[in-house]
């Protein structure tokens, strides 16, 4: 790059730069000779000349009543750079603040197709925080086919935790899992980390908005985990009853308690959910201590199961001292199964007190129950 093409970039035009050379070239000079020496008109001449003394890249002399133009040293224009560089650091503050100020305006942005949602979720392995998770994960699965198996290999790598709310019944590694109701089930998935929120369409041709707004994302996390840390859940059908039962498990208690079982739940939930279950149990060992009701069938179908399972111990009491539900307790849950209705609800509660009561009254109970 040439000295013309420099001084050019410094803010100058074309003419103004050959105007300072040829004035750095004659040491001074009238406004009548720089014309000619230039070759443009005299009045053309002397506007620039206005300019580059603004600039402060030009002085002038009077001398006869005429003025004689003088062009600055070149050392002046570091000069000239440096008090740019000052006028500009005293307005950073207010050019900072308005910078901000875009950048708390939500932005949003929707990519289209399997290659753009790929895009827009290796964000989530860019940027390396925890994700929440709120929505279908099989959809996901689904739509992407291996890039969901890649996506979440990554993830595992980078070390990056997240948290699923879904009504879907699924195992993913490194990944905290609380289940949602079927009536809160949904195709739709929502990503939230960092101050990004991404909201996830699966069809034939998916498509995934992002959103960046540091207000959003704060409202969607405590939307989030007012979900998460609900204290009540309900669920419905025999899916809802083995989600329920497999929930009182999953985590380790000292002991498992209830009452108000009998043959006719037993064949609801089935006995293949019931083994896999009692494998659960096992594993975080946990002990059952339960009352069924006393009838032929109970008694033939729970004193069988105490032989086939360890630390699984049932008592017998009538139906109508045990009340019309089951109830079961773990050291943080309380579980209300409602079968004898046609239509199946569970009630699953995280409510401190409730279980302390319930687990009171389960003894109580246990001491008027009966062996087979």
């Amino acid at each position: 790059m040439n000295k013309e093409q420099i001084l050019q970039n410094f803010g100058l035009t074309e003419a103004e730069v050959s105007l300072y050379i040829t004035l750095l070239k004659l040491g001074e000079g009238t406004a009548s000779e720089l014309s000619e020496k230039t070759n443009t008109n005299r009045t053309f001449t002397y506007d620039r000349l206005k300019k580059l003394m603004d600039s402060g890249l030009v002085s002038y002399v009077v001398k006869d009543n005429k003025k004689y133009f003088k062009a600055a040293e070149p050392s002046q224009l570091l000069s000239i750079i440096k008090e740019k560089e000052e006028q500009v650091k005293g307005i950073l503050p207010e050019l900072e603040k308005l910078k901000a100020f875009q950048e708390e305006c939500p932005k949003a942005e929707i990519f289209s197709s399997k290659k753009g949602i790929r895009t827009i979720l290796n964000l989530i392995l860019k940027e390396k925080k925890e994700v929440l998770i709120h929505g279908s994960i099989i959809k996901f699965k689904e739509s992407m086919d291996s890039y969901y198996e890649i996506w979440n290999n990554r993830r595992v790598k980078e070390k990056i935790k997240a948290k699923v709310l879904t009504n879907e019944e699924i195992e993913i590694p490194f990944t905290d899992i609380s289940l949602l109701s079927e009536e809160e089930k949904s195709s739709i998935t929502t990503f939230t980390f960092g101050n990004k929120v991404i909201i996830t369409l699966w069809s034939d041709v998916p498509v995934a908005i992002l959103i960046k707004s540091k207000e959003i994302a704060q409202d969607n996390i405590k939307f989030f985990y007012n979900l998460w840390e609900r204290e009540i859940k309900i669920y419905s059908g025999v899916e809802g009853i083995r989600r329920a039962w497999m929930e009182l498990v999953l985590e380790k208690s000292k002991e498992l308690v209830g009452f108000g079982f009998s043959w006719d739940l037993a064949r609801i939930y089935g006995r293949d959910f019931s083994n896999k279950w009692h494998k659960q149990r096992s594993k975080n060992n946990i002990p059952a201590r339960l009352i069924s009701y006393n009838d032929k069938n109970s008694n033939k179908y729970f004193n069988m199961r105490m032989i086939e399972w360890k630390d699984f111990n049932i008592s017998f009491l009538d139906k109508d001292i045990c009340g019309p539900a089951c109830i079961t307790l773990s050291d943080n849950l309380i579980v209300t199964f409602l079968y004898t209705e046609k239509k199946f609800r569970v009630i699953v509660s995280k409510n401190k007190e409730m279980i302390s009561v319930y687990r009171k009254h389960f003894e109580t109970l246990w001491k008027n129950s009966k062996k087979s």
